[in-house]
């Protein structure tokens, strides 16, 4: 049997800066440059999908392979700017659900945050 580990909580000097809580309620630089890294590179790994896979949308679409690419980058476009004013209002870690239900409601919440578990096709 392996013992399991423990973690001792780490006391943060409050009269430091970088400690206190900013306006949103975070706390900034208290992320490391290679946390920083991994994290934009989740965010945009998704975004990657649609070069790698050119030549199968291609045979797909074939000459409106580019106003394929024009609605979706018009789509992302457009999710982008809504979630980007949601993110400046708001600091909370709750991904796109938090947003849904500040701004349409619990019902449209669940539906929202089931609607990102189930993916459709």
């Amino acid at each position: 049997m392996t013992p399991i580990m423990q973690t001792q909580p780490v006391a943060l000097d409050t009269t430091d800066e970088v400690a206190a809580p900013a306006a949103g309620g975070l706390r900034r630089a208290c992320l490391s440059y290679p946390e920083v890294l991994a994290q934009s590179v989740s965010v945009i790994a998704p975004s990657t999908v649609p070069a790698a896979i050119i030549g199968l949308i291609f045979a797909s679409a074939g000459n409106g392979t580019w106003l394929s690419f024009l609605l979706g980058m018009l789509g992302l476009v457009l999710v982008s700017l809504n979630v980007n004013q949601f993110a400046t209002r708001s600091a909370s870690p709750g991904s796109l659900y938090t947003y849904i239900t500040r701004g349409l409601g619990p019902t449209s919440g669940i539906l929202g945050g089931w609607a990102l578990v189930f993916p459709t096709r």
